[in-house]
C-alpha cells in the first residue's frame, strides 16, 4: 500500500469541501477565483482571512502582492482538492478521519481566539505608563535621515541600459555635486519626485528597501552613493541630515506601549486557560493503551 499524502494535504480537502457545490449553484457572485477545475469562493476567502491577525488584516488584504498569494494559495488547493475528489480520494475512511482531526484542530484554534477575545480588557494605558516609567532612561528614538535619491528605473529597460545610465548620471554629480537636485528633477523616474523631489524626511531603518537603507545609512551627512540596486531599479543617494537616537515622551511611544500590553495580556489569558485545561488529569486504561499499540504497531 502506498503511504498516504501528508497532512496539509487534507486541510486543501476541508477547506475546499463546498467548492463544487457552490460552483454547481449557478451563483457567480459567489466564485472569487477558478483556475481548472479548481474554485475558490467569497466564503472561502472570508474563512481565510479571518485567519490573518485583526490588527494587520486590512493592511494585508490591501497589498496587492500578499493578496495575490492569498487566493493564489487557495486556488492550488482548490485544484488539489477537485482532483482528489475525482479520484475519490476523499472517501477513504483514514482520509475522512484525517480530515475530521483538521477540522477538530481548526475549531480549537478559533475557539481559543474566541475565549481570549471574550475576557475582560486590561487597563493597558495604566499598564504602558508604569512600564514606561521604569524603563524610560532605555527608551530611545530610532536614528533617522533626511535623503535625496535619483532612481534609475528598471521596469521599462534593460538591466545593462538602466545601469550605464546611472553611471552617467553618477558621474555628472562627481563633477558637479551642486548639480544634484537639478539631476533629480532631469532624471529621476520615482513618480513621487515631481510633488517632493526626490526627498525623503525623518527616515527611519525599515521604511525602505534593505539596500537602499543600508547604503543610505552608511554614508556621511552631505555624501553622496554610488548607483544603489534595488528591485525598483539604481538610486543615487544624498544624505542630507542624520538624526541620533533621542529620549521619547511617553506619548511617543504610547500607542507601541499600549499594543505590548495588550498582547502580554491576551498571551497571558491564553496561557492560563490552556494550564487549566492540561492540568486535568489524563484518563487512559491500560487496555486501551494496548489497543492503540496492536493496531499502530502490531501484535509483535
Amino acid at each position: 500500500m502506498k503511504p498516504l499524502v501528508p497532512l496539509t494535504i487534507f486541510v486543501l480537502f476541508l477547506s475546499c469541501s463546498s467548492v463544487a457545490s457552490a460552483g454547481d449553484t449557478g451563483d457567480e457572485s459567489e466564485i472569487l477565483a477558478q483556475r481548472g477545475n479548481g474554485v475558490v469562493t467569497q466564503t472561502m476567502f472570508a474563512a481565510r482571512a479571518d485567519k490573518i491577525p485583526a490588527d494587520i488584516r486590512v493592511s494585508t488584504l490591501r497589498n496587492g502582492n500578499r493578496l495575490r498569494d492569498v487566493i493564489n494559495t487557495l486556488l492550488l488547493r482548490a485544484q488539489l482538492a477537485a482532483d482528489a475528489r475525482a479520484a475519490g480520494f476523499d472517501k477513504q475512511q483514514i482520509v475522512i478521519d484525517r480530515m475530521k482531526l483538521v477540522a477538530e484542530s481548526e475549531l480549537a484554534e478559533a475557539w481559543v481566539e474566541q475565549y481570549v477575545d471574550n475576557q475582560p480588557a486590561g487597563d493597558y494605558e495604566a499598564l504602558a505608563r508604569e512600564y514606561f516609567l521604569l524603563n524610560q532612561d532605555g527608551m530611545l528614538s530610532p536614528p533617522m535621515i533626511d535623503v535625496s535619491h535619483i532612481l534609475i528605473a528598471t521596469k521599462e529597460r534593460p538591466l545593462d541600459e538602466a545601469r550605464a545610465l546611472a553611471d552617467t548620471v553618477s558621474e555628472q554629480i562627481e563633477k558637479n555635486p551642486l548639480a544634484f537636485d537639478e539631476l533629480v528633477m532631469e532624471y529621476s523616474e520615482d513618480p513621487s519626485s515631481r510633488s517632493n523631489k526626490g526627498k525623503f524626511t525623518k527616515v527611519k531603518k525599515g521604511d525602505m528597501v534593505k539596500a537602499f537603507e543600508d547604503a543610505a545609512f552608511a554614508i556621511e551627512e552631505g555624501e553622496i552613493s554610488a548607483p544603489v540596486e534595488t528591485e525598483f531599479g539604481f538610486h543615487i543617494i544624498r544624505l542630507d541630515a542624520f538624526y541620533p537616537p533621542s529620549k521619547v515622551t511617553f506619548d511617543d511611544v504610547k500607542e507601541q506601549l499600549m499594543d505590548r500590553e495588550r498582547q502580554r495580556h491576551n498571551e497571558r489569558v491564553r496561557n492560563d486557560y490552556l494550564s487549566g485545561l492540561t492540568a486535568l488529569d489524563v484518563k487512559m486504561t491500560e487496555e486501551a493503551l494496548a489497543e492503540m499499540v496492536r493496531r499502530q504497531i502490531g501484535e509483535d
